[in-house]
């Protein structure tokens, strides 16, 4: 009796255990719900769709054959956005495209084996079955690789590094390569060989200034030389091209070094699934590679005037971290043309020492300091550009250019004998005077792409672009609708002069020209240092008599008035005369590095927030009659205008308030509401495609897309449609309604660790790609979530991070490189950056959130946070009056809301919930979410299997703890029955 009473003591405590950890698993595991359904590929029922019920359809149907011929199409438009987004550095007697006899091919550098297909954040996973490889490309097109080497590389031990303190590049040292090795190449494969040098970074992930081998990450290494003269020194390769699989900003001025050997060089970025076809096609000639390049490629990493101001800072007195944006609006080729501008006249320090990384000499140079403009990039063919024409329509306020292309043909020793396209890149310098505005002397206005072209075949391009992409935000003007206003987008009088150019700083050359005259002959120079005269043929001056400050000083959307409204965002509104910022009066404000601040009480009062009181003229709560009868479905508000206040507010009154707060938590999707019929919706991540798995097919992962900087590269915007279009299509064959998707933010250094999921370094390319983009997703349902609006500047330390600069900056910067997307591509939805804009975060800076987003620019979508899953630093209260609508990765906030509302009354907080479901409600209505829905349809809640099974496992977990605890008990009892007592049961 004794040994069985001792089995039942066992297996009940072991049980007991069991349950514990299945309930605290369980209960961990439902609190990420969105999350392991992502993992499992779970997805809610899809609601039966007909002809009428279809209001956001497929181009292709949605079923199995429609996806493989959907599959067939976006694969064919990934390959053709590598193709237009490859960037050819140098091409030296022609050496790409390969002739056909040129197949016999080594590999060379780590990379090859071990490429960087994308960033590391959210997104879609690589499906292995379609995954193309740089090996499988090349040997599709009929190379014979050197597999020895290769086999080498890939079964290496040597990896990437990507954390603190360890950076490390991940290629092998000479010492790899052993005379076997080398012999593989000596008498076969040895056609040509390619290089590929890679980096890497992603989410949480800037790359290091300083890396393990003491350099920057981004600087050519002693392994990487080592590599390049070794294959020199061989003298066995007819040819060496080099493939840069990076997509950060390296330093390349080594391509142009006898001692490296470099026939050919092409920046590939990140190619994704698909992409080292193109690469394949490009050079094999099947493609001409039309890149631009999106940043600018300087000489040193570190010159870029925001790195000083980049990194790790910490209040002295407060344990939260900062950063001065202390550039200005100086970021990327607006700084180093800009400088360029002033050291052609010997003025304003310009050719002083701040700043000066890569020369050798007393004084700044340009040549010293850059080796590939903005928008640089070649072609195999030679295009010429004539400026037709410019007009700056001052009633519609717009700015045409009529520009004629013509491939004037390729080199007689090319293997090319296809189409090419050419990129027609439109640039403005405004007038400028000290104590002005900042301005730079040359920006990007708009570009368009041609057809492919043959040789001797032209084509007139127009390219018109909204005079509002050039104003110039001043925040000491007078606002000119409302003179009791400061701040406002003016145009200053003077001349204004519009060029063409093959990148940023051929048309500052060409505006020069044109402005000066005889006056800079002898005196302008390329970026390799070679003295050009610049073609003022390409440039057409306008100019404008008097001051502007009335055009923009309303919001040409919603009329409002658009003044300063980030004082406080300057580190010098809280203590005068800290910070010096960039200004091209004098280069010796080149930024130093701002260490050890000390945040002011009033800093320490707005990081610690603002406890929400509830204002004196806040609605009754009993104003508002939730949980009315039920009218109006989910359904009947497709289609209703925002501003329907009435229909709106009858379909709303309809919600409990319990229903109204089930929209504020989320958990990748909202849950169904049965009453309005509304079904579940699926939110997902991200730029590079719908984190998410097909429901059609073989039920594989969603298409991981291009890199979205490559896509950028190709300067198409019908290309970046297209690329909307087709992720779109992936989430209506994954059931998604919702994609954090695409990314906008600047690469505001060649570190960024998300450089590769944004657009560019400049705001207005990437106003316009944001827009082209998102109008296309929205266009097929799919809610455009861009992100991380806004100012999501740097990784390391982004949550909480404070963000200080000037409001100029802000505004033609940060906020810029995201309107388009609003304004002109309708996105309904927008993930927020988890930073702080000055010292408040953006989940509750009600300046940005509801004075510029809504009211400025006119937004009427959902507005959702990064996860705030535990983080108990952000108020839910305080953040829903401000403008986030929903919390990502936190349903716990639902119920924060409504037991506040339960316990407090409070019609103010209620008010705004409802102004948080009507947006979220108006985007739903105007998403693929409907798309099943009629007035007929039911929806029921949706429980995923796992959820089932976990409690099935606690269930039969807490029957075996209760039938083996009454055993236990039973065999005590009869045990003291039999005069055991208690000594008989427990041993002592």
């Amino acid at each position: 009796m004794k040994n069985k009473t001792n089995v039942w003591r066992g297996l009940t405590a072991s049980i007991a255990v069991l349950l514990s950890v299945s309930i605290f698993t369980s209960a961990l595991l439902f609190s990420w719900s969105g999350q392991v359904n992502v993992f499992l590929n779970v997805t809610p029922p899809t609601m039966k769709a007909d002809d009428s019920t279809m209001y956001y359809e497929s181009d292709y149907g949605l079923s199995d054959e429609g996806l493989a011929a959907m599959i067939k199409d976006s694969d064919a438009h990934d390959v053709q956005t590598m193709e237009e987004g490859a960037v050819l550095l140098k091409n030296d007697n022609a050496a790409l495209p390969l002739a056909s006899s040129e197949r016999g091919v080594t590999l060379f550098g780590r990379a090859v084996a071990d490429p960087v297909y994308q960033g590391n954040s959210g997104g879609p996973s690589r499906d292995p079955d379609r995954q193309v490889s740089l090996y499988s490309a090349l040997e599709s097109a009929g190379f014979k690789i050197n597999d020895t080497l290769f086999d080498a590389y890939a079964n290496s031990t040597v990896k990437r590094a990507k954390a603190e303190p360890d950076w490390f590049i991940g290629e092998v040292d000479k010492d790899f390569y052993t005379d076997e090795l080398k012999a593989s190449y000596e008498n076969d494969f040895n056609d040509i060989a390619i290089v590929m040098l890679s980096r890497d970074g992603g989410e949480g992930k800037d790359l290091a200034t300083t890396d393990r081998d003491g350099i920057s990450f981004l600087a050519l290494h002693d392994t990487e030389k080592d590599l390049l003269k070794m294959i020199k020194e061989s003298d066995r390769f007819t040819k060496t091209i080099v493939l840069i699989n990076s997509a950060y900003a390296m330093e390349l001025g080594w391509l142009a070094e006898e001692e490296y050997g470099v026939d050919a060089a092409l920046w590939i970025g990140d190619p994704a699934l698909k992409g080292f076809e193109g690469v394949a096609n490009v050079l094999t000639g099947e493609a001409d590679p039309s890149g631009r390049f999106v940043d600018t490629y300087a000489a040193n990493s570190l010159s870029a005037p925001a790195v000083r101001n980049a990194g790790s800072f910490t209040y002295a007195n407060k344990p939260e971290n900062y950063i001065v944006e202390a550039e200005g609006i100086y970021v990327g080729y607006k700084y180093y043309e800009t400088r360029y501008q002033d050291s052609i006249f010997g003025i304003n320090n310009a050719d002083g020492t701040a700043g000066v990384y890569a020369g050798e000499g007393t004084g700044w140079n340009y040549a010293d300091e850059m080796v590939y403009p903005f928008g640089y990039g070649m072609s195999y063919a030679d295009f010429s550009q004539e400026l037709k024409e410019v007009t700056w329509d001052r009633t519609e306020h717009t700015v045409t250019a009529v520009v004629n292309v013509t491939n004037e043909g390729y080199p007689e020793n090319t293997n090319y004998e296809g189409k090419s396209k050419s990129v027609v890149e439109l640039y403005a310098q405004l007038p400028y005077e000290t104590g002005q505005a900042e301005k730079a002397a040359v920006q990007l206005a708009g570009f368009e792409k041609t057809d492919a072209l043959a040789a001797g075949e032209s084509q007139e391009v127009t390219i018109t672009v909204d005079d509002y992409l050039f104003a110039t935000y001043d925040a000491n003007a007078e606002n000119g609708a409302d003179t009791t206003k400061k701040g406002c987008y003016v145009f200053d009088a003077g001349d204004y002069f519009f060029a063409i150019g093959d990148d940023s700083h051929d048309a500052l050359n060409n505006i020069l020209a044109a402005r000066e005259g005889g006056n800079v002959s002898g005196r302008l120079v390329n970026a390799d240092g070679t003295v050009v005269e610049g073609d003022a043929g390409k440039t057409v001056g306008i100019t404008l008599d008097t001051t502007d400050n009335t055009t923009y000083a309303k919001s040409q959307y919603t009329n409002e008035i658009v003044c300063n409204q980030f004082e406080d965002i300057d580190l010098n509104h809280f203590t005068p005369d800290t910070v010096t910022y960039l200004t091209r009066d004098d280069w010796n404000t080149y930024p130093v590095s701002y260490t050890d601040i000390t945040a002011t009480d009033e800093m320490m009062a707005q990081l610690e927030g603002t406890e929400y009181v509830q204002p004196t003229d806040a609605p009754a709560y009993t104003s508002f009659k939730q949980g009315e009868d039920v009218t109006l479905k989910l359904i009947d508000m497709k289609d209703v205008p925002f501003d329907d206040d009435e229909k709106w507010s009858q379909f709303l009154d309809q919600l409990t308030v319990g229903e109204l707060c089930s929209t504020i938590g989320e958990n990748f999707g909202q849950p169904a509401v049965s009453s309005i019929d509304k079904p579940v919706n699926t939110n997902t991540d991200g730029p590079g495609g719908s984190q998410s798995a097909y429901r059609y097919g073989n039920k594989a992962p969603a298409t991981l897309h291009i890199s979205e900087i490559v896509a950028a590269s190709a300067w198409n915007q019908d290309l970046i449609a297209e690329r909307g279009s087709f992720i779109a299509e992936d989430c209506l064959f994954s059931g998604t309604n919702q994609l954090w998707s695409p990314g906008a933010n600047l690469h505001r250094t060649p570190f960024s660790g998300r450089n590769f999921e944004y657009y560019s370094e400049d705001s207005i390319l990437s106003y316009i790609m944001s827009a082209a983009q998102t109008k296309a997703m929205q266009d097929k349902g799919l809610n455009a979530s861009i992100k991380h609006f806004c100012a999501n500047d740097q990784e390391t330390n982004r949550d909480g991070l404070s963000i200080f600069m000037t409001e100029q900056n802000y505004r033609q910067g940060a906020l810029k490189g995201f309107e388009g997307a609003f304004t002109e591509g309708g996105a309904l939805a927008t993930m927020l950056s988890c930073s702080r804009i000055g010292n408040r975060l953006m989940y509750e800076d009600e300046a940005t959130l509801t004075q510029v987003l809504r009211n400025e620019w006119g937004f009427q979508g959902v507005t959702i946070t990064d996860s705030v899953k535990g983080a108990s630093e952000v108020p839910t209260i305080e953040s829903l009056i401000a403008g986030s609508d929903t919390f990502n990765a936190d349903k716990g906030r639902a119920s924060e809301v409504q037991k506040y509302l339960v316990a407090h009354k409070d019609g103010y907080v209620l008010e705004n919930l409802r102004d948080a479901n009507r947006r979220f409600y108006y985007a739903m209505a105007n998403s693929s979410l409907i798309n099943g829905l009629s007035a007929e349809t039911e929806v029921s809640g949706f429980t995923p299997w796992w959820q089932y099974a976990l409690i099935g496992i606690n269930g039969i977990l807490g029957v075996g703890l209760i039938a083996t605890a009454a055993l236990f008990v039973r065999g005590g009892y009869r045990k003291r029955k039999k005069g055991a007592g208690l000594d008989g049961i427990f041993e002592k």
